[in-house]
């Protein structure tokens, strides 16, 4: 990989340059992004059968769940305000091969994943603005994560920036979707019926199980705060703080979104799409109204690329400084004062995500699931074992000083780690191929990792 910076002296330190309202951007902008439009079609599929109280029901629980995981983290980040975020929680509680697994499945498959599907969510609504072919959708989802990477390259700030924006542009636009409705008198309240039923021909864990894991993808990037803790003014104080203001700002949101969306469409017309936006704004608008959606979710998926564009390169600098990935991962521009390397190493990866999972699939939906499937399932292992640091450190690390610890210990970890691994052994059971696909490019870590530090054993003799 070519060494970007300009000088041969090279900077290990991130400044600190964002505050806690960035912080609480970054949350939010990287939680909303595709999933409260596209995977709600996905929910009702699932669960319409057993009525609308499951159904918004799903998506509150899990979102308390999220909320518990964040508050676990809260106090991870603020003992160790460094870049890296998980990948040091569980270096310092289970040592450095579990948290270089860690790092090894965040820069094959979640994070690039992530990167990747938002990407082709926002190439799926430009399509409904502009119509693309298959390859057109594919090069706007490339070009979008090469546009991203330059952006990250040159300035930590200029990211930012673009994330607040972005960030504004769809609470305001999910704002619109939550009141309009009701505002221009166009909400049915009889669309929420029945509140309640009981269906035989369908079994409600199964049925749960593939709501929850279409629910978690709105969620991903809870934990999107913790690697840029290094960057943070006032780590201590400002990472709790966004987390907690963030996560309490989505939950209220994607409930509300969903009581709006019930209140315009019925259960099965949302279970039948794929558009669920652009089909509300149909309605309230015309053909107009789900042109002007299209653009809205656009905006929400964008600036979602952009903050998981934003984070995953502090992880891979981390695992550098440990010696686990090349040297130059590490640098720091000596101008852009960015992670330019790791910043350059993620976008690429994720371009050959996009094509492989294009070539594979037989829709850009199809790419878009693909993804999403593989990143929540890999994401699913090492969120539980993050979060249950908070015990494992608790008890190896007492003397740590904690600035903020984790509200309803230990109720509120456990929780979480119960409600994981629940939706990890039914992803396994329902797509099996796939998800033995993604533990065993996991595995192969290990093989890497015991090669490398064998070499520098060598090196060291």
């Amino acid at each position: 990989m070519p060494d970007t910076s300009e000088s041969p002296a090279h900077v290990y330190f991130l400044p600190r340059l964002l505050t806690k309202w960035d912080g609480v951007a970054i949350v939010v902008g990287s939680i909303i992004g595709s999933g409260i439009f596209l995977k709600v079609g996905n929910v009702d599929a699932a669960l319409k059968a057993f009525g609308f109280v499951p159904i918004i029901g799903i998506w509150a629980v899990v979102g308390l769940v999220t909320l518990c995981g964040s508050l676990a983290l809260g106090e991870l980040a603020a003992m160790y305000p460094h870049a890296g975020g998980p990948y040091l929680y569980l270096r310092e509680a289970y040592g450095r091969m579990p948290a270089f697994l860690w790092g090894w499945t965040e820069f094959w498959v979640v994070r690039t994943g992530s990167v990747g599907a938002l990407a082709c969510a926002t190439a799926l609504y430009l399509n409904e603005v502009i119509p693309l072919t298959r390859v057109g959708q594919e090069c706007v989802a490339i070009a979008i994560v090469g546009g991203l990477t330059i952006t990250g390259m040159l300035s930590t700030r200029w990211s930012a920036s673009l994330q607040n924006g972005f960030t504004v542009i769809k609470l305001v636009f999910l704002c619109g979707l939550i009141v309009l409705p009701v505002v221009m008198f166009r909400a049915d309240v009889s669309h929420w019926s029945p509140l309640l039923s009981d269906s035989p021909e369908t079994n409600l864990w199964r049925a749960l199980g593939v709501a929850l894991m279409a629910v978690m993808w709105p969620y991903d990037g809870w934990i999107n705060l913790a690697p840029v803790a290094e960057d943070m003014q006032e780590p201590h104080r400002n990472v709790p703080r966004a987390l907690g203001i963030g996560m309490a700002l989505i939950v209220t949101v994607y409930v509300l979104a969903n009581l709006s969306y019930h209140l315009v469409l019925t259960m099965d017309q949302v279970a039948a799409t794929r558009t669920i936006a652009s089909d509300v704004f149909q309605v309230l608008f015309g053909p107009t109204g789900a042109k002007i959606a299209a653009l809205g979710v656009m905006c929400s998926t964008f600036g979602a690329t952009n903050s998981n564009m934003l984070c995953g390169p502090r992880i891979y600098l981390a695992m550098a400084r440990d010696g686990l990935l090349p040297a130059r991962m590490h640098h720091v521009h000596v101008r852009w004062r960015t992670p330019a390397n790791a910043t350059l190493a993620q976008g690429f990866w994720t371009v050959l995500l996009i094509l492989l999972f294009f070539a594979w699939k037989e829709d850009p939906k199809g790419a878009f699931d693909g993804l999403t499937d593989s990143v929540i399932f890999a994401g699913l292992i090492f969120y539980s074992l993050t979060v249950a640091a908070v015990y494992v450190l608790r008890v190896k690390r007492p003397e740590l000083h904690r600035p903020y610890r984790t509200w309803g210990y230990p109720l509120t970890p456990m929780l979480l780690i119960g409600v994981y691994q629940f939706a990890f052994f039914r992803q396994l059971f329902d797509e099996w191929q796939q998800m033995s696909a993604v533990l065993a490019l996991i595995a192969s870590g290990i093989l890497y990792y015991y090669i490398v530090t064998y070499w520098q054993w060598r090196a060291g003799r």
